[in-house]
Parts: C-alpha cells; sequence; structure tokens
C-alpha cells in the first residue's frame, strides 16, 4: 500500500461566514457529532491515510487543541502568513519537505467515502475529484481533455462560461498528488507566490496540469458540500449530510 500523507488547507480567515468564521475555523464546524475535520480523518483513516497534517492560520489555537485532546497523531503546521497570502502558500506550507504523494484536502468540506476511494484509485496517478452539478452556489468548474484515454485537466473557474465547450464537472476539494507532482509544485510554487502572493492552490494545480496529466475522476452523484457561508451551512444541513452520514453507515469501511 502506498503511503498518503493527508494535507489540510484549514488557514483561511472565513470571512464569508461572518461572526460564526471570526469565532471558529470552518474546518472545527459541525454539522454532525464532530467537526468536520474529524469526520474527514476518520473517512481518510478507514481507507488507510493517518496521521493528518493540518496547515492552520487563522485561530491556529484552536487546532492546537483540538489535536492535543482528539487528534494526537496530527501534524499541525502553521502559516504566519495566512492573512498576507493565499491558498497557494499555505499548500506548499504543507508540502515542504514531502517527498512522498498526498492527498490534498479543503478543511470546510463534507463528503462521503466514495470521494476518498476514487480520488486514490490509481497511486501512479495525480487526480483532482469532480462531481456532477450540486446547484450549490460559488461552484468551481473544471474543464478536462482527453489524454492517453483519461479525462486530463485543462483548467478550472467559477465562469461557466469561460471555455466555450461543457465543463467536466465541478471542484470538489480533493486533490491526490504523487511524489512527482508534489517535487513538481514545489518547484513552481514559489515563483507563482512571488508574483502574486494571493494565488489560491487551484492556480497552482492547473500549473501542474500544464506540465503533466492530472485525471479528473468524476463521481455524478456524489454526496458532498463546501461551506463557505451560513446560506451554504444551511444546505449542507438539511440536504447534504443526511446523505453523507446514510453513505458512511453503510459502507464497509466506515463500519469496521
Amino acid at each position: 500500500m502506498v503511503d498518503i500523507t493527508a494535507v489540510f488547507l484549514a488557514a483561511g480567515r472565513g470571512v464569508r461566514m461572518g461572526e460564526r468564521g471570526r469565532m471558529t475555523p470552518k474546518g472545527l464546524l459541525s454539522i454532525g457529532e464532530t467537526t468536520f475535520v474529524e469526520e474527514a480523518v476518520a473517512t481518510l483513516r478507514a481507507h488507510g491515510i493517518s496521521s493528518p497534517r493540518i496547515v492552520t492560520g487563522h485561530l491556529a489555537d484552536q487546532y492546537e487543541t483540538l489535536a492535543a485532546a482528539r487528534l494526537p497523531d496530527a501534524e499541525l503546521r502553521h502559516n504566519p502568513d495566512f492573512a498576507d497570502k493565499g491558498s497557494l502558500h499555505s499548500l506548499l506550507v504543507g508540502l515542504s519537505g514531502q517527498t512522498g504523494p498526498c492527498l490534498l484536502l479543503e478543511s470546510d468540506l463534507i463528503f462521503e467515502p466514495r470521494a476518498v476511494a476514487t480520488a486514490i484509485a490509481d497511486p501512479a496517478q495525480a487526480a483532482l475529484l469532480v462531481s456532477g452539478a450540486t446547484g450549490a452556489g460559488d461552484e468551481v468548474y473544471v474543464w478536462a481533455d482527453k489524454k492517453d484515454g483519461q479525462d486530463c485537466l485543462r483548467d478550472m473557474s467559477k465562469d461557466a462560461a469561460r471555455w466555450p465547450d461543457p465543463h467536466h464537472g465541478e471542484l470538489v476539494g480533493l486533490t491526490y498528488l504523487t511524489a512527482r507532482a508534489v517535487a513538481h509544485l514545489n518547484t513552481i510554487g514559489p515563483e507563482m507566490v512571488a508574483q502574486d502572493a494571493m494565488t489560491d492552490y487551484e492556480s497552482g494545480i492547473v500549473a501542474l496540469a500544464r506540465g503533466e496529466h492530472v485525471a479528473c475522476p468524476k463521481i455524478e452523484d456524489l454526496a458532498w458540500a463546501e461551506v463557505d457561508n451560513e446560506e451554504m451551512f444551511a444546505r449542507a444541513a438539511a440536504q447534504v449530510y443526511p446523505r453523507i452520514d446514510a453513505a458512511r453507515r453503510a459502507h464497509p469501511l466506515m463500519r469496521a
């Protein structure tokens, strides 16, 4: 089995969450019995991925408290520049010194077990997980081209009309990086941040895809949600989380 390191991007300030975001990092919000990050870690462990690495920034002390109490094997990496630099810089903080493969996760996600299994299905292939239409609002659309029989990343944008051809699906927020892809990002990322400090990690993955194939496996009916604001939180709680909870309870790895 390939040893995969999970890297959570959890440094953001959660501005769009308003008062809730000012008080609590988005990854430490909860709909079920535990926080988003803890539920994600449980799903990862069921798939053989342990010892998560969490890149902190905003309200980092709350992650320190969580790690001490309930995630003792978590590695916390603080990004002191979280207010002045974008998520690509946070990703580079998480990848510093990394020589093996990683599964990159946004911390404000809830998702069913199929997401992890699909993202890491081919350990030799970098992959960006894509879903069908969610209607959630604030979607990031993914375009792909056929390369060697696979749908491979071309571009991502919140503008559905960015390209004349139909998009392939929606960005979920789970991206598998091979050791080669990690090395590539560690090479090109610093210059991208130097040119634009607020560059997001998605731009880094698109730049990576210009140099090597990044597959875009798609689960049309995946149960997942990103929580960026109160409206998305309410939708996730009412419409998505019950499906995720049912999928976890039914999944053989999660029941073990």
